[in-house]
């Protein structure tokens, strides 16, 4: 906060003794001037700059640090304006030409503005983008240095380089503001805020200065070179813009953000190579098939990537699909998945008229197992029932065992009458027995079950409901008469001891 209110009060002095330098200051010493009051606001934006690259998070640090990269770039072109202006007042720029670095500065930010390296493939992707970004920005200071060392009058080249540096201002500030757009974090939102807003001051102010320059005798101008800098180190000085907590990009504005980024780039690239086939043919192929090659590799390396993760999500649907009808401990249907596949066999049953049937198993005394044995065993006894279930299931067809819960379990029987049912079940429960593992609290002494039965003849229809309660009805008759035993019951009829 203190950083906030002193900005201004920095940057109030510092404009008003440029203006002041413009209106009053004699003509061997204005330029000179002006470029050392430009240099202090660059100069203390610069200090802004790295006082926000130490607060950011960490995945953030690379953004400003490239924006920071972009501002000395800035620094370095103004202190060789400022050196050639004290050689020359008139600015003819005999003793140093600051084009490089104001190239340099316009690369970095498109850097800023390309740059996304949370992923695997976003770096991939970035990278590819950094080399289009360096293949621009050479391309475009090659044809700044043509247009400079054609030989044509001066005014006339003065308009070519200042179309050409607007044109550079309105690629990056059209850039930026596209990855704001479509930028998905808070953070990455906030950075990209404040490098479109700044991209955007550098296109319009320096094309309004550039024009009055060449329109008038002036200095007037001058003074709006230091103000894009003020904008960005106002911005700088703010920890929290508030009404950018109210923008969340949709969805669909993130996907066609990401989808126009790189074709904009490869864009630019092929603009600049199509302005250069007269001049230089080779270097204007070589920059169309690299814009060319360029969006083919990051095309190709997104949809492997989509594909990698569209295979690894089906995986996982098929993983969660698994786990929500299989039960962890005993690998069998949990009560979900036996929902399910009861209300297709039902239908099915119900469908063809054929009989149907449902026995609900439960455990001998296995609560007095847990207390004797441990929770431990218990689940090994679980295990080792289940199994024994499954395998005889799986050698009759139409046959499911399923755990409903706890120590109780439930068999699905199609196309068998009650008879073929029963006997069915009555193997399992030998199996189970014959399987002798020890219950001392057990009437026989090892670990035994009861099952309950009901059966829909064939040609008949009875709800799966009712003969799920019918089967538990008789599992309960089971348990009453002894344990170790199947009871059977027909529908809602009473149960029967087998």
């Amino acid at each position: 906060m203190r950083v906030q209110s002193w900005t201004p009060r920095i940057y109030a002095p510092l404009l008003l003794g440029h203006l002041g330098v413009l209106l009053f200051v004699g003509e061997r010493w204005i330029l000179a001037s002006s470029y050392a009051l430009v240099l202090a606001i660059l100069v203390f934006t610069v200090l802004l700059c790295c006082r926000r690259l130490q607060l950011s998070i960490s995945h953030n640090r690379p953004l400003w640090a490239l924006l920071l990269s972009a501002l000395l770039a800035q620094l370095a072109a103004f202190a060789l304006l400022l050196v050639d202006a004290l050689h020359h007042p008139q600015g003819t720029l005999v003793a140093f030409d600051p084009t490089f670095y104001f190239c340099l500065g316009s690369f970095w930010l498109i850097a800023a503005a390309a740059y996304n390296p949370l992923t695997p493939m976003r770096r991939w992707t970035t990278a590819i983008d950094g080399v289009l970004a360096c293949a621009i920005v050479a391309l475009f200071y090659l044809t700044l240095r043509r247009l400079l060392g054609s030989g044509e009058p001066a005014q006339a080249t003065g308009r070519y380089v200042m179309w050409m540096f607007d044109g550079m201002g309105l690629f990056v500030a059209l850039f930026a503001t596209l990855r704001f757009v479509g930028a998905r974090r808070a953070e990455e939102r906030r950075f990209h805020f404040v490098l479109a807003a700044f991209a955007l001051a550098e296109m319009v102010l320096p094309a309004i200065h550039n024009r009055f320059i060449l329109a008038s005798e002036s200095w007037l101008p001058e003074w709006l070179l230091g103000w894009p800098f003020v904008m960005l180190g106002l911005l700088l000085s703010r920890r929290r813009t508030v009404w950018l907590r109210g923008y969340r990009p949709t969805r669909r504005t993130r996907q066609v953000a990401a989808s126009i980024a790189p074709l904009m780039l490869s864009l630019a690239l092929c603009l600049l190579g199509f302005a250069q086939l007269g001049a230089d043919r080779p270097l204007a192929m070589g920059a169309l098939i690299l814009a060319v090659a360029a969006y083919g590799v990051r095309t190709t390396v997104l949809l492997g990537y989509h594909q990698a993760v569209e295979d690894e999500l089906r995986s996982l649907r098929r993983d969660l699909h698994h786990k929500s009808v299989r039960d962890e401990l005993t690998g069998l249907l949990n009560r979900a998945g036996f929902r399910r596949v009861l209300r297709r066999a039902w239908q099915e049953a119900a469908r063809v008229r054929q009989a149907f049937g449902i026995a609900v198993v439960d455990v001998d005394n296995f609560k007095s197992f847990n207390d004797t044995y441990g929770h431990l065993a218990g689940d090994d006894c679980l295990s080792l029932v289940a199994h024994t279930l499954r395998q005889e299931a799986g050698l009759q067809p139409g046959v499911v065992a399923a755990r409903y819960g706890g120590e109780e379990f439930v068999i699905l029987l199609s196309d068998l009458d009650m008879d073929r049912a029963e006997a069915v079940v009555q193997r399992l429960r030998q199996r189970v027995e014959a399987l002798q593992v020890r219950h001392i609290n057990a009437a026989h002494g090892v670990v035994t079950i009861s099952a309950g039965l009901a059966v829909m003849p064939a040609g008949t229809s009875l709800a799966s409901e009712k003969l799920l309660r019918a089967a538990d009805d008789a599992l309960f008759a089971a348990k009453r008469g002894g344990r170790n035993q199947v009871c059977r019951a027909v529908a809602t009829e009473p149960a029967v001891k087998a």
